[in-house]
């Protein structure tokens, strides 16, 4: 059923919307970028649709829009089923620059000017070629790319009987897509993908994919010596106005956290983002955001209102 999903799937991703270009946070402080989060958008799915096929028409990622639509099934959510659509994001915590890559909810983030921000659903690589983390930058920046297999990868697929070209040219048939931009990081890439029902899932040998008509839009804004920094951050929390938001994936397998440590780590971003001070928050309304793990914002605690001062009338002249 997967494989022939493919072709629709690279007809959608060459015909998607444009990606998502948000404005920033409209005040000092907040995180959130998009619609606000209680205004969730939907679709209606269509009687030949999977939750992939919506996810690549709207430029998501395949596990991002499975977990914000858990009671759906992923390959028959039947005609006339709401299918729930990101439109609202938590920024990374980190700093507001050049690209930052969220390895857990595998989104990666542009900081295009400070007019702007620009998000766009990325594969990853799996648990055995994990995607490295930390800061490095764009190197080089290469249209039209060809790619000569490295020798791991060409013993990998020889083993389940897969025997790789040595060699691909350029051309839509490449591995690489398109487009492709070199990390610091020996061996990494981010680039095009010709298997585009692979982004949003982990899935690569360590590089890091992004939908062909992203990638295209993107590859142009990116100079080269771009900052990039890939982060591990499967809970972020952040304010969208008055009230605090918590959005949580699942972890890394490599790095497996018990409920008590993701708690911990919760606590810590909400007295962070609460200025150093930990806010009154109702337990079991924490605890449902900590393990409700659908990538989605969820309301955690709305900042009291602020009451003018009491006036003291002035005082009279001694008669």
């Amino acid at each position: 059923m997967k494989l022939k999903l493919i072709p629709s799937l690279l007809l959608l991703a060459s015909s998607a919307a444009s990606a998502l270009t948000l404005p920033p946070p409209d005040r000092v402080g907040d995180s959130i970028i998009g619609s606000a989060p209680e205004n969730a958008k939907y679709v209606t799915a269509k009687e030949e649709d999977t939750l992939i096929d919506i996810a690549v028409e709207h430029r998501l990622g395949q596990d991002e829009i499975v977990l914000a639509n858990p009671t759906v099934d992923r390959w028959l959510p039947h005609a006339g089923t709401p299918v729930r659509i990101s439109n609202s994001f938590i920024l990374p915590n980190a700093p507001r620059q050049g690209i930052v890559i969220n390895l857990p909810e595998m989104r990666l983030y542009h900081f295009a000017d400070v007019s702007k921000v620009v998000t766009y659903a990325i594969g990853i690589g799996r648990v055995d070629w994990k995607t490295p983390m930390g800061k490095t930058r764009i190197l080089d920046k290469t249209a039209n790319p060809s790619w000569t297999p490295p020798p791991s990868i060409i013993a990998e697929h020889l083993a389940d009987g897969d025997v790789l070209d040595p060699y691909y040219p350029p051309g839509p048939d490449n591995p690489l897509g398109l487009f492709a931009f070199k990390l610091g990081i020996p061996g990494y890439l981010i680039h095009s993908t010709n298997k585009t029902n692979g982004v949003g899932m982990r899935v690569s040998h360590g590089c890091i994919r992004m939908y062909p008509a992203d990638i295209e839009q993107f590859f142009p804004t990116i100079k080269v010596g771009t900052e990039v920094n890939i982060v591990n951050q499967p809970i972020k929390v952040g304010w969208y106005h008055d009230t605090l938001y918590l959005e949580a994936y699942p972890e890394m397998e490599e790095t497996p956290q018990t409920y008590e440590q993701r708690l911990h780590s919760a606590l810590a971003l909400i007295e962070q983002a609460n200025g150093g001070k930990m806010p009154v928050i109702k337990g079991s309304l924490l605890r449902q955001a900590v393990e409700k793990v659908t990538g989605t914002p969820i309301a955690i605690y709305q900042r009291p209102a602020v009451t003018p001062a009491a006036t003291t009338p002035a005082a009279q002249p001694a008669q």
